[in-house]
Formats: C-alpha cells, sequence, structure tokens
C-alpha cells in the first residue's frame, strides 16, 4: 500500500554548503589621489613631443587615463568598466615609458608628472606620490588586477562559477607578472620600489602572496562549480580539491608573515579571521567528501563513521586563538553572514552521521574507530588552478624632438629588443622574493 511506502532520506549536499565553499572577501580597487588627478602628459611633454604622432599619442593617454579615474571614482566600482579602462590605458602609459627610457637625452619635461595611488589591499586609505613612470605602469596593472577580482567576486554572487574561476585565474596572473617581470625590472634600474611607504601593490612580497591568494579563490570556485552539477558529484575528487585550496591559503599567510609583514601590518584584520575559517573549513570538508567517497566504495563504512565524526568535530567553534577549530562569530564578525549556512551544513553533517550509524549498527556491522587512521588521511591536494599569463602588448617608441632639432626618425629599438632589461630582472627575482 501507498501509506507503506518508504522514502529514503535526501542525504544530498544541501546549497548552504555551496554557498559557504565559495565564499569570498571584495577587496577595493586602488585610486588616483587628487595630486595625481592633475597631470597631463600632453602639458608635460609639449616640447619635446611636438612630433604629431607623438602628440596624439600623449592625448590618447590623457583621455585614457580620465577615463579610468572616472571609473574608480564612482561608487560601487563598476568593475568592467574599469577593466576596460585600464587596458585601453595601460599600452599607452607603457609606450610614454618606453619612449623616455630610450631616449633619455630629450625625456625632458615641461611639468613634472607626479603619480599619486592609495591601496587597494591595505585597510586605511593613504596615498604615495611617486615621479616614477612605472610606478604608474605597476599601479594600472594593479588596477586591472583589483578590477578582474572584483568582476570574479560579482560572477561568484550570480552563481557563475565556472566564469568566476577564469577571472580569479586573471588577477592572479596579473599579480604574477608584478611580482616577477614589472617590479624586479623596476628595482635593477635603482628605484625606490622598496619604499615602505609604497601602496602594498608594489611589493614583492604581497604581490606573491596575492597571486597565490587569487589561486585558492579560483579553486573554491571550481569546487563549487561541481558542487552545482546534478548527480553524485566525484567525492574523492573534492577532497583533493579542497585541501589544495587549504594549502594554498596557509601559503598565502605564510607568504604576507615572511616576505611582506608590514603589509600584513596594514591589512584589515578581519580579513584574516576570513582566511582562518577558510583554511579550518577545507579541512573539515575534504575529510566530509573523503568520508562520502569511503562509504559509497561500500569497503569499510566504519572508516567513513569515522572520518565524517572528524569532519564535524573541525567545524566546532575553537576554544582559542591557536587551538583547532573555526574562529568564534560575533556580532561584529564579518563570518556572522555565514553563519545561518554553517548551522545548515553542520545539521547536515549531523543528519548524515545519524543515518550512517543507524546503516552501520543494524546492516554492516563495521567497525568505527575513534580517529582516522594515519596511512588513510589525505596528506597531499591536488591544485589544479594555475595564473593566466599576462604580459603588455608590445608597442614602439614615440619619437621626442629635443626644441630647435630636427625630427627624428622614430627610435629604432623596439620593445621586443629590450629583452636584457627583463633577463636582469628575472635574475634578481629569485633573490628579491627572498624579502620584502
Amino acid at each position: 500500500m501507498e501509506d507503506y511506502d518508504y522514502k529514503a532520506p535526501d542525504n544530498s549536499h544541501p546549497d548552504a554548503l555551496i554557498r559557504i565553499v565559495s565564499t569570498v572577501l571584495r577587496f577595493k580597487v586602488p585610486k588616483v589621489g587628487e595630486e595625481g588627478q592633475k597631470l597631463c602628459f600632453a602639458n608635460s611633454l609639449r616640447s619635446v613631443g611636438s612630433n604629431p604622432k607623438t602628440q596624439a599619442v600623449l592625448k590618447k593617454a590623457d583621455l585614457a587615463r580620465k577615463y579610468m579615474i572616472t571609473a574608480l571614482s564612482a561608487d560601487p566600482i563598476p568593475h568592467k568598466t574599469t577593466i576596460s579602462a585600464a587596458q585601453k590605458y595601460i599600452p599607452l602609459m607603457n609606450q610614454i615609458l618606453l619612449s623616455c627610457r630610450v631616449q633619455p637625452e630629450a625625456a625632458r619635461l615641461d611639468e613634472r608628472l607626479f603619480f599619486q595611488w592609495s591601496s587597494g589591499i591595505e585597510h586605511e586609505t593613504s596615498f604615495f606620490t611617486s615621479e616614477a613612470m612605472m610606478y604608474e605602469v605597476v599601479m594600472a596593472v594593479a588596477v586591472e588586477a583589483m578590477a578582474t577580482a572584483g568582476l570574479g567576486c560579482d560572477l561568484c554572487t550570480d552563481g557563475d562559477f565556472a566564469a568566476a574561476s577564469r577571472e580569479f585565474k586573471k588577477a592572479s596572473g596579473m599579480f604574477e607578472y608584478l611580482n616577477i617581470n614589472a617590479l624586479p625590472n623596476w628595482i635593477a634600474r635603482g628605484s625606490d620600489v622598496m619604499n615602505n611607504d609604497m601602496p602594498a601593490e608594489g611589493s614583492l612580497g604581497a604581490t606573491l602572496a596575492f597571486k597565490t591568494l587569487y589561486l585558492a579563490i579560483g579553486q573554491q570556485m571550481a569546487v563549487a562549480t561541481v558542487l552545482m552539477k546534478p548527480g553524485t558529484p566525484n567525492y574523492s575528487l573534492l577532497a583533493k580539491l579542497c585541501l589544495g585550496i587549504a594549502d594554498y591559503f596557509e601559503v598565502f599567510v605564510d607568504t604576507l608573515r615572511s616576505k611582506a609583514p608590514r603589509v600584513k601590518e596594514k591589512m584589515d584584520c578581519q580579513f584574516f579571521t576570513l582566511v582562518t575559517f577558510q583554511i579550518q573549513l577545507q579541512k573539515a570538508l575534504t575529510y566530509y567528501f573523503l568520508a562520502r567517497h569511503t562509504w559509497d566504495l561500500a569497503d569499510d563504512y566504519g572508516l567513513a563513521i569515522t572520518m565524517l565524526n572528524e569532519a564535524k568535530s573541525m567545524l566546532a567553534t575553537r576554544t582559542s586563538p591557536t587551538s583547532p577549530g573555526l574562529p568564534k562569530i560575533s556580532s561584529k564578525s564579518p563570518l556572522k553572514a555565514l553563519e545561518a549556512d554553517l548551522t545548515a551544513v553542520k545539521i547536515h553533517f549531523t543528519n548524515l552521521l545519524r543515518e550512517w550509524e543507524k546503516d552501520n549498527s543494524t546492516v554492516y556491522f563495521s567497525k568505527v574507530l575513534s580517529k582516522v587512521p594515519e596511512e588513510k588521511r589525505l596528506t597531499c591536494g591536488v591544485q589544479i588552478i594555475k595564473p593566466e599569463p599576462y604580459s603588455l602588448a608590445e608597442v614602439d617608441p614615440l619619437p621626442l624632438v629635443l626644441p630647435g632639432g630636427n625630427d627624428p626618425k622614430p627610435p629604432g629599438q623596439t620593445q621586443a629588443q629590450m629583452q636584457s632589461d627583463e633577463e636582469l630582472a628575472r635574475q634578481l627575482q629569485e633573490s628579491l622574493n627572498t624579502s620584502d
């Protein structure tokens, strides 16, 4: 009879688990200060930029910069518009830089150029001013990187995790470019890039750390993508991916602590609460997914229960900052918004464990251990997200003409022929990354 039809409990993962596994924190985008908004390339290079082609590029650069500043001044930041603006401006700025670099005797200014920026990474807004054109290039690339990460956050909020993952890979690649190309190249020229007051985006240690951070977040999106698909997911793969995410986050924190301690001090301490939460959550999910994989193998039900018990215990609130478990969620904690989803995940773990224990005690009679044996633990995660390579478009230098001089042919040295700088930068990169 229909009244006696048995309906098996729904033990599939809840939507709350997808939301909590894909939790990310938005960072600001660097901003241009008032002093920095006043500069004009056409005016500053008026005397030596008389060549029509040079004049045209200088005017385009001024317009592109104003377009980028307008986008950065909006609230909220329009990430797609900001990315487009930065992409238009960066090649023009790089062309001006290259022109001055290969024609130093003609690179004379009518008005000084003051580039003034604040960091999107640091908690408090403070502006740093430099006359170095490379500073402007670095910060413009940082704008593109942070806006790209912001677009990834937008896509995550919309539930398009696959697209979000691609954006975070791009952001990671931009920080990798800053870390192994732009900043070492700048330092090789004896600049003041090592100034401690520079925005965090000008720090070798910080750029290395944020390259890793966005790989971690990109892999979070990959896990969410798998969980969104219908049917039973590959629990074994998910376990390895979650452990890989935890490893990424731990490397991020270690890199900041060892290579950019001053930057770490300037960041919002609440951000590190979320990082600590994610590390512990991802480790708990590693054993949750490993438990589900083991149960589905129908080989050792007792071991699956032991693993799920361990996952459940890892979601408990820690009793001290150094003890295992999740950070305490206070009324002002950034984790407050996650509290309902975390509770739902804990209930799911408890209900699943109850069902398994019931089945094991009545059908399977498999021994349940007090802890997971060392040989059954997952010791190495999988990291499938890699930075998307980033580089500046190749440009040719513009002719700069000293007053009273003849209009020369465009300089013959192109960016592609300046590989000695890049080679020197790469040689320095490894040693420079050992300290901030």
